[in-house]
């Protein structure tokens, strides 16, 4: 096995001048006016299980899983200040609850659902994990619950001090990775965006893995931190297509956004959300004035799905704005299969953004269930994964079908997700997984 861990910290003496960047930016954002400061890779942690691609020699698939899941708190057995209060000794928990967890969880992956196996492996191919404490806990995962899923590449990332992080497993290369926090005078999001570019048969795949501001505290507040996670999905996404005009990149964006599908609607159209249809206009909202970006809008039709607009001078600054910033980034070490960009101390120029905001299909506009979180006894649809407009046009690879494991034991008795309760080290996990199919048009 080999391993290859790249935390922010220990890369400060290998430092390089990067080729491939983030550019950052200063975005008005409120009547406040607040900075936003994008920050890369905080604590991040890349590994393979081999130097060689486990696919290599073999057929190509050409069909390809993802899964989504927020497995709710997975701490570790050993307490650092920073764990929940029922994740913490006086609370009894400990090493072996934590061993417990893993095996429950070991157990339930055994009976894992497979209504299309196709003879495949089972499990999906690509699996983005919400809510893991470190990269530790991800590799606990990997070669245990998940072991049965044979993946070879995993990689994690957290922001400094926060409790939880996010992880990724994959079958497929990664090929690079980056991190994407935010930070603002008033907040820091508790958690980063953690971006993998994926290789697959014939294409790559940007997949962004995201857990946004919860709902806890004051509406309008926590509403502006995730309108300010929705605008870095929409400035990377721009992005990709600057840096990718011949052919239109594979984007996924994926996790717990804590915002429904019909969020605006459940509001009653009173307030700008972070996920917006996309037949209505946000133009009579003053955070829509302020920043014309701060939010995705969702479609259930691929008609509604278009290329973004030509870019323009200002909507081109982005792809050179790196020679007003100060980069610096640490290379992944040389035993490991991906590259890894790592950066520090950055400041830049503010950039000009994207001139309309990315609209991704959702296939919870078309799904027959009801969500896959609950709250007080009422189904939400706050687990996403967003699919862009690549994957609707009749080329390479395209979306198939969308679907839930809703059934025990992911499930209560009560047809809930099975909420695990750290008192009594039962249950798996407050929300189900959620998984899309994706199949590939060969010439």
């Amino acid at each position: 096995m080999v391993r290859s861990f790249i935390p922010l910290f220990s890369a400060v003496s290998s430092l390089y001048r990067e080729s491939r960047f983030l550019r950052t930016h200063k975005q008005n954002f409120s009547p406040s006016s607040f900075a936003v400061l994008v920050l890369l890779l905080p604590v991040f942690y890349l590994s393979c299980t081999s130097c060689e691609n486990p696919l290599a020699g073999k057929k190509p698939p050409s069909r390809f899983r993802i899964a989504s899941w927020n497995l709710q708190a997975f701490f570790d057995g050993q307490e650092t200040g920073t764990e929940y209060a029922d994740y913490r000794a006086k609370s009894s928990w400990n090493e072996i609850a934590y061993k417990s967890r893993l095996t429950m969880l070991a157990d339930a992956m055994t009976r894992w659902p497979e209504p299309q196996t196709r003879g495949e492996r089972p499990g999906p191919d690509i699996f983005a994990l919400v809510e893991v404490e470190n990269s530790a806990v991800l590799e606990d995962l990997r070669s245990g619950p998940f072991a049965p899923f044979k993946y070879s590449y995993s990689a994690f990332a957290a922001n400094p001090a926060s409790p939880l992080g996010l992880g990724m497993l994959s079958r497929f290369p990664i090929l690079s990775t980056r991190s994407h926090s935010l930070q603002t005078e008033s907040f820091s999001t508790p958690r980063p965006m953690l971006e993998a570019e994926i290789e697959l048969p014939g294409e790559h795949l940007f997949l962004f893995v995201c857990h946004w501001k919860s709902k806890l505290g004051n509406p309008s507040e926590t509403e502006a931190i995730r309108r300010a996670s929705a605008e870095l999905v929409n400035r990377r996404t721009h992005e990709l297509w600057l840096e990718h005009p011949d052919t239109p990149p594979l984007v996924l964006v994926a996790g717990d956004l804590n915002e429904n599908v019909d969020e605006y609607s459940r509001q009653g159209g009173t307030c700008l959300t972070a996920l917006m249809p996309a037949d209505i206009s946000p133009e009579s909202f003053i955070e829509a004035t302020a920043t014309p970006r701060a939010f995705i809008k969702l479609t259930g039709s691929p008609a509604d799905l278009s290329d973004p607009p030509a870019p323009t001078a200002a909507m081109s600054a982005p792809a050179t704005a790196a020679a007003a910033a100060n980069i610096t980034a640490a290379p992944a070490p040389a035993a490991s299969p991906a590259t890894a960009a790592a950066a520090a101390n950055i400041t830049a120029a503010p950039a000009p953004g994207p001139a309309n905001p990315a609209i991704f299909y959702s296939p919870w506009l078309n799904a027959p269930w009801p969500g896959s979180y609950a709250f007080q006894g009422a189904w939400e649809t706050i687990d996403h994964i967003l699919i862009g407009p690549a994957f609707f046009d009749n080329r390479g690879w395209e979306y198939a079908s969308f679907f839930i494991y809703d059934q025990a034991p992911f499930t209560n008795d009560a047809g809930y997700p099975n909420s695990f309760n750290p008192r009594t080290g039962k249950g798996l996990s407050d929300h189900l997984p959620i998984l899309a199919d994706f199949y590939q048009i060969r010439p």
